[in-house]
């Protein structure tokens, strides 16, 4: 006979010791910042505006310095209003609405619920019974925990100030045992030391405000600096430079070989301002979305004290490439027979590029010489937006060439010119970077227990690739009676843009558009998903071969 469960009453000890280890644990965690530990800060984030407008310019200044726009804004959703789905290791994490909408935004949060997110990492609710609502870290609140209380304030009055949207989060799709909240109590008592950064005493108004524009704001550490097994930050080897989806963040310390400690300030103030130049390159990838709607918006001034704090005061990071790999001067030999052919007539025969504003240099350019490979790789598989604002596009050659060809190519401009790189580069590395395949635009814990592909503008093995211009959107919000008309509109555009395109590809592509749509109907089992999934597939045969 099973043991009766006990009662209430002899379950109070039980739950006393739960929530004592609990609040432990979150005073292991974090502490209460008190009004000293900013005493250094810079003089413009100690106190408040009073005026309400002069509040909320500063609150607007912030959020452009903290880039929270584009991770908050997904396709096709007004700024501010959440719907991006961020890849993480641990599966799909979407981004929350946070425009003053009461019902499904930041609209009911206090002032009091809003710091704790952004210095403590804890949403307003509970997981479960005791367990507060821990945020993940890809909300990157431990470097926003620096920022100052007054700062904290002016960012809520200018979000606040915000028309709201009606805009309900996406759910995330995150694997177990990560999809459970309360398992990040143990990520916190072991990684995450809320409060302020101490800034040194002696510094001058500049050098502080080039140190909270960084390690706070800025958050540039998230990007730069390696990460351990579990996602957290080596602040050991802080910018030293890491992987980055399909690209590498590099080193961005004060050391003068391998980070930004030997560029001029001038061309560091450039790249972060001014869209690069011909001397170190342009920022590109989610550095460029990073450069164009946050430091390009930032007065000058500010970026140039950016740039004295990284080039003087951070921790020199020594980051050497890998050794060549055994057949170097053969894949060398082979990948300047294929620059000279495919990619010279636009960077130039010896790597210079074509400037100011037009085609960016090859040599001298730090990106391309980072510790790992992944730059020049990441480029050629998917391409790259055009620097100039009419300037050409870099295409992408993940579909020409094969891995060992752009490891070849890699290897080539990496050591070519004076360049410092490594022929480190393999055909592995490239097929390994072939497979990182985004989320279905409608990516939730539904698409992936229905089996939805997953999607690769680089041609990875096992997923879809994307045919760009938001075709995988088409179903989104259609009724059921729209579905055979849209599904003739996606083939006919398809068959467009790549006449060659096979049946089979062509019928992938319109699962990988349909499947995450049909994922988060409501009222219908998975079981009922998938029979009308396959009633979809073959539906879509007879219009597929009519084209």
């Amino acid at each position: 006979m099973p043991a009766k469960m006990p009662r209430l009453p002899a379950l109070r000890p039980l739950l006393a010791t739960a929530v004592l280890v609990l609040g432990l644990g979150a005073l292991t965690a974090s502490r209460i910042a008190v009004a000293a530990d900013t005493q250094d800060y810079p003089a413009a984030s100690l106190s408040a505006p009073t005026d309400p407008a002069a509040l909320i310019a500063r609150g607007k200044y912030l959020v452009t310095a903290a880039d929270c726009m584009p991770c908050h804004t997904g396709p096709n959703h007004a700024p501010f209003s959440g719907g991006l789905v961020m890849q993480t290791p641990f599966g799909g994490l979407s981004t929350p609405n946070i425009t003053p909408d009461k019902a499904t935004g930041i609209g009911n949060w206090t002032d009091k619920q809003f710091y704790a997110a952004l210095h403590d990492g804890i949403s307003p609710g509970r997981s479960y019974l005791v367990f507060p609502k821990f945020l993940y870290p890809a909300m990157p609140y431990t470097s926003y925990t620096k920022l100052s209380y007054p700062d904290v304030m002016a960012i809520k009055a200018y979000l606040d100030s915000l028309a709201p949207v009606d805009a309900p989060r996406l759910p995330n799709s995150l694997k177990f045992p990560f999809n459970q909240r309360p398992v990040l109590l143990g990520w916190r008592i072991l990684f995450f030391r809320s409060g302020p950064m101490h800034m040194n005493p002696a510094w001058d108004e500049q050098m502080k405000n080039g140190a909270y524009l960084t390690e706070a704001l800025g958050h540039c550490g998230e990007c730069h600096t390696p990460r351990n097994f579990m996602e957290a930050m080596i602040q050991s080897r802080a910018y030293a430079g890491a992987p980055i989806d399909n690209l590498f963040a590099p080193n961005i310390s004060s050391d003068k070989t391998y980070g930004v400690g030997g560029w001029s300030q001038a061309d560091l103030v450039a790249y972060l301002h001014d869209d690069g130049n011909i001397v170190k390159g342009s920022p590109y990838g989610a550095m460029g979305d990073m450069t164009d709607h946050s430091t390009s918006q930032l007065p000058i001034s500010d970026v140039q004290d950016i740039a004295v704090y990284l080039q003087t005061a951070t921790k020199p990071q020594v980051t050497p490439p890998g050794p060549a790999i055994a057949d170097a001067d053969a894949s060398i030999a082979r990948g300047q027979s294929l620059y000279a052919t495919n990619c010279a007539g636009c960077h130039g025969a010896t790597g210079g590029g074509m400037g100011p504003n037009f085609v960016p240099n090859l040599a001298g350019n730090d990106s391309i010489t980072a510790t790992l490979p992944y730059n020049p790789i990441g480029a050629m598989l998917g391409g790259l937006g055009s620097w100039a604002p009419n300037g050409p596009k870099m295409p992408a050659f993940g579909a020409q060439f094969t891995d060992q060809q752009i490891a070849d190519i890699t290897n080539y401009v990496r050591t070519a010119w004076g360049n410092k790189g490594s022929a480190d580069a393999t055909a592995a590395d490239v097929m390994q970077l072939r497979g990182v395949g985004g989320l279905p635009p409608a990516a939730s814990q539904a698409a992936d227990k229905l089996g939805c592909p997953r999607i690769s503008p680089f041609g990875g093995a096992g997923t879809v690739t994307d045919p760009g211009n938001g075709l995988l959107n088409i179903y989104d919000g259609a009724s059921t009676a729209a579905v055979p008309s849209l599904t003739q509109k996606l083939i006919a555009t398809l068959k467009t843009s790549n006449s060659s395109i096979s049946n089979t590809d062509l019928t992938n592509t319109l699962v990988a558009a349909y499947c995450p749509v049909l994922a988060q109907t409501p009222g219908m089992s998975l079981s009922g998903k998938r029979s009308a999934l396959k009633d979809f597939i073959a539906a879509a045969q007879p219009l597929i071969a009519a084209h």
